[in-house]
């Protein structure tokens, strides 16, 4: 005899209406909670205690068997017995699934980008920014730029370690108050980032990749959370300079992977113009490489030759040197090849012959 369980759980009125929810007539389901209740029972007993007129419950009793719900038998009479719920509840577990399908597709969809005709969206959570960034940092080819704190980074360090190890320069703006110690051991940053910078004043958490995507969320969970997503070069272009000039600039580095003899490796022209300069002023050769696009044709390039030198396309400087702006908007780098020589700017150069994405110095001297 089947054992009952010793309390319900839901209550039957409860459970005759889900089932009623789940695609049964409101006489299949009390015919249906009945036989539960009983394990089996002879049709003219089911149809007296839960209510089906004699007349229809034989058409009940075969339609819940040929569902699946039930098995119908003689023994004197017409008996009928609940069915394994293993084998009788296939379709509605089927139905439930498609439920909890649908609950996490809502649940998706309300955090995708609300605005999606173009290549900037606005989110509404901080885990779908932090889940498109994880997904930006394994796209990366020459430059990520993170600005985070060390909980974010060290989520974040596996996937920066293996942007690293193809070659990616990774930079981390690393916010940490002044009144504490870094909370991070620098040996974590070995083989994941190419230059660390502690910051100390609080702000965004913000992923710029190859300055063509950037992920951005509020830092203040006081005021209302919301995030951008951008997938554009002129738009991740005002996050990146937001990054040079409120998040990376002013601070102090704390890690630098790069070795005292070369090849020195760039993905800012501004920081191999800063390398090149004192070079060039104590007539060093300057050997190197330059990985860029031709700004005419669009095509991919690779250089091979010399650094010769730095123009500056608006005033000379003087005092302590060339300022960021200046740098980025006004220089341009020489470059001599076997052909011919070359001006370079950085990504997104019009005038010069180059865009420069990547600048090696092979040999000095």
């Amino acid at each position: 005899m089947r054992r009952k369980n010793l309390r319900s759980v839901m209550e039957t009125d409860e459970l005759i209406t889900v089932l009623e929810d789940a695609g049964m007539s409101p006489y299949q389901a009390d015919a249906y909670a009945t036989l539960l209740d009983r394990g089996s029972a002879a049709a003219s007993e089911i149809a007296s205690v839960s209510g089906v007129p004699q007349p229809r419950i034989y058409d009940v009793l075969r339609a819940l068997e040929e569902q699946g719900y039930v098995t119908m038998y003689d023994q004197d009479r017409l008996y009928a017995r609940a069915n394994s719920p293993n084998d009788a509840l296939a379709g509605l577990k089927t139905a439930v699934q498609r439920y909890e399908a649908a609950i996490e597709e809502i649940e998706t969809r309300y955090q995708e980008p609300e605005v999606t005709d173009s290549n900037v969206s606005l989110v509404q959570q901080l885990r779908t920014v932090f889940d498109h960034a994880r997904d930006a940092i394994e796209t990366a080819h020459d430059h990520i730029q993170l600005a985070a704190t060390p909980s974010r980074f060290r989520a974040l360090q596996p996937l920066l370690a293996e942007a690293y190890d193809r070659g990616v320069h990774v930079h981390l703006s690393l916010y940490s108050p002044a009144d504490e110690a870094l909370p991070v051991d620098r040996a974590a940053f070995d083989g994941v980032c190419t230059e660390v910078r502690r910051r100390e004043l609080t702000g965004p958490f913000l992923v710029l990749v190859d300055r063509e995507q950037a992920c951005y969320a509020t830092p203040d969970r006081q005021t209302e959370e919301y995030g951008v997503l951008i997938d554009d070069y002129t738009t991740a272009y005002v996050f990146h300079w937001y990054y040079l000039t409120r998040l990376w600039e002013v601070y102090e580095t704390i890690y630098a992977d790069r070795n005292d003899q070369p090849p020195f490796s760039f993905v800012e022209i501004t920081e191999c113009i800063r390398a090149l300069e004192p070079l060039l002023e104590s007539d060093e050769r300057i050997a190197g490489r330059i990985r860029g696009i031709f700004t005419e044709t669009g095509q991919e390039c690779q250089l091979t030759g010399e650094f010769v030198a730095v123009n500056y396309t608006g005033s000379q400087t003087d005092g302590e040197g060339p300022s960021l702006v200046k740098l980025a908007a006004e220089a341009q780098i020489r470059f001599h090849t076997e052909e011919t020589v070359y001006t370079v700017g950085g990504r997104g150069a019009h005038v010069e012959d180059i865009a420069g994405k990547r600048f090696t110095i092979d040999r000095i001297g």
